[in-house]
Parts: structure tokens; C-alpha cells; sequence
């Protein structure tokens, strides 16, 4: 009788166990999340589903795992549980996602990468000029690199990235001459020879094939940060403003520009704004006629034409589709 009653326990523990690993599975989660859009925009993490890690098979996780706190910056191997739920609500998952087990949690490299760089040195000779320091941003979800070379901006995208590798595709620049444009071919003959990277603390250096650093580079605050303020203008299409400067101000969370032409208030929407790029929506605004309207004329015009833009030293420079500098603003306090 106790033999019955002993393997009875076994046989069920053995159930018990067959259907815990039918419904267990093992899922990556990827170093950095994206911004998706379900029932409402929200933030996903990118999920993968199989013993293998398939690069490029990522897929948005629109749920979440209960048990599991996610950190960026690693890619996890999961043991994850999956019950399927009943009378479930319209808008809920109809799969609850449980976690059994961390198998690996292991620091994902590239994800260091992301942001924006400014570059303070080339082949190890530290940017002493007055001029603007080169810029990089890149994109690890996009896979895309762009900035300015101190002169012309520039964009291109990041065709792999394996561990300490890197392999950039062409760049695309706009063609600007600048007053000063040792900095900027510095930069592109540097840039044009890096293969590998490594990051330590706020620092990034890209080196070219012979392990030699090319590139050294300081973490930087997000332009859509920075944007966020009130600007005087300086100069429009390289003539100095003096009196009755226009000015404006930035609200980049609410997407909103208002501000003054220097005789009219005006007010309206962002229609885009990204680390490098602005567009400005129609602009509402008063009707005065004041005595001289020569900058309120000349800026209104310039600003319906702005597509990017930088900010460097507390100034923000707004260009035009070719690349051509049409404002530029000083931050008033």
C-alpha cells in the first residue's frame, strides 16, 4: 500500500513537471528598448523565442513578465512561463508571461554606443579651435550614424556591430566651405578608417584596423534636451541682428514654438524634431505694423525654410534643406 502511494507522489510530480517544461520556453531579451504603439504609444522591449540567438530577428514584446525586472544595457536568456488566460478584457494579452529563470544576463557592448558624442581629439591631438567640435550621434535600434564634421552634417548608416566591431556604410554630407576647415577633413579622413570601438565610462575611442585610436570622444546631452529653451536671434542668413531681435521659444515634450518676429508674438507646432533635424509647423501670429519691420520680415521668411539644426557653446544654429546656416541664436540666460 505504501509503494502505491509513493509512486502515485512520483507519477504526479513527473506531471507536474512534463507540463511546466511543455509550457516553459526560452526567451532573449534585447540590451535597449524602442517605442512602439499597441492599443496606445508605449515602450516594448524586443523579444526573441528559440535556444539560438538570431541576429536581426527581433521582435516587439507588447506584454510583460511577471518576476522579471528588466535592466538596459545586458541581453538576457530567459526560462519563461506561458498560461494561457480566460475571460480575458479586449485590450489585455490573453497570455500571462511568468519568469522561472535568469540563465544568462550577459553586458551587451554596443548598447554604450548609443547617444551623443562630442570629439575632442583626433589621432591623439587633443581640438583646441575656436570652431565647432565635431559630433556624432548614433542609433543602435536604427542601425544609423549622423552629426557634423564642425563644417557640414552628415549621415549614414551602421551596417554591424560585433563586440568591439564596428563597419560604418557611406556617409552622405552636405557641401558646405567653411572658414576653417582643417577640423572637418581631419575628422572625415579619421572617420573613414575606424573598425572597432571600446567605451569607458562617459568616453568612446574608435580605433582603425591597427588598433591605433582615431577617434576620442565625450558623452553629451541629447540635443532634444538642450533645445528646450528661450533663443535671441543673432544673425539671419549671416547678417547681424541688433535691435529688435526676434525670439523664440522651444517646448520640445509639448512640440510647441512661440515667441516674437521682434515686432509680432507668434505661436505654433513642431511638426518633427529629432537629434539633428526640425521642422516647424505654420506659424499664427499678430498683425502690428511697427516702424521697421526689416528683421521681422527677414526672419519670418528664413524660418519657414529650417529642416536641421545644432546646438554647440550655448547657440542654437538652424539650417535649411541644403545645408545652409539661415539662423543663428544665443541662449538668453
Amino acid at each position: 500500500m505504501r509503494n502505491t502511494f509513493l509512486l502515485a507522489i512520483i507519477i504526479l510530480a513527473i506531471s507536474c513537471s512534463s507540463t511546466l517544461q511543455k509550457n516553459t520556453f526560452t526567451y532573449w531579451i534585447n540590451s535597449y528598448t524602442v517605442d512602439c504603439t499597441g492599443l496606445t504609444p508605449m515602450n516594448c522591449m524586443l523579444i526573441q523565442k528559440g535556444e539560438k540567438l538570431i541576429e536581426g530577428q527581433w521582435q516587439h514584446f507588447y506584454s510583460k513578465i511577471e518576476g522579471f525586472t528588466y535592466e538596459p544595457g545586458f541581453i538576457y536568456k530567459l526560462e519563461v512561463k506561458e498560461e494561457k488566460l480566460q475571460n480575458i478584457p479586449a485590450d489585455a494579452s490573453s497570455i500571462k508571461y511568468t519568469l522561472v529563470t535568469i540563465l544568462e544576463k550577459k553586458e551587451d557592448t554596443k548598447y554604450f554606443l548609443n547617444g551623443n558624442w562630442e570629439v575632442i581629439k583626433i589621432n591623439g591631438a587633443a581640438i583646441t579651435s575656436t570652431v565647432q567640435k565635431p559630433q556624432i550621434a548614433i542609433d543602435i535600434a536604427e542601425m544609423t550614424i549622423n552629426g557634423t564634421d564642425g563644417c557640414n552634417n552628415y549621415s549614414g548608416t551602421v551596417l554591424t556591430i560585433d563586440g568591439g566591431f564596428i563597419e560604418l556604410g557611406p556617409l552622405a554630407a552636405t557641401r558646405k566651405m567653411c572658414p576653417e576647415m582643417v577640423i572637418p577633413d581631419r575628422f572625415n579622413q579619421a572617420i573613414s578608417k575606424v573598425k572597432t570601438f571600446r567605451t569607458e565610462k562617459n568616453k568612446l575611442f574608435f580605433m582603425d584596423t591597427n588598433g591605433s585610436v582615431v577617434l576620442e570622444c565625450s558623452k553629451t546631452a541629447e540635443p532634444m534636451v538642450l533645445i528646450n529653451d528661450i533663443w535671441v536671434v543673432e544673425f539671419i542668413r549671416g547678417e547681424s541682428v541688433s535691435a529688435a531681435a526676434p525670439q523664440i521659444e522651444i517646448h520640445s515634450e509639448q512640440m510647441q514654438i512661440m515667441g516674437t518676429d521682434g515686432c509680432n508674438n507668434f505661436k505654433g507646432k513642431l511638426t518633427r524634431l529629432t537629434n539633428t533635424e526640425i521642422e516647424i509647423g505654420p506659424l499664427a501670429g499678430t498683425r502690428m505694423m511697427c516702424p521697421d519691420m526689416t528683421n521681422a520680415d527677414k526672419f519670418n521668411a528664413a524660418i519657414n525654410d529650417v529642416k536641421s539644426y545644432e546646438i554647440h557653446n550655448l547657440k542654437l544654429i538652424l539650417f535649411d534643406t541644403e545645408g545652409r546656416r539661415i539662423l543663428q541664436l544665443r541662449k538668453t540666460d
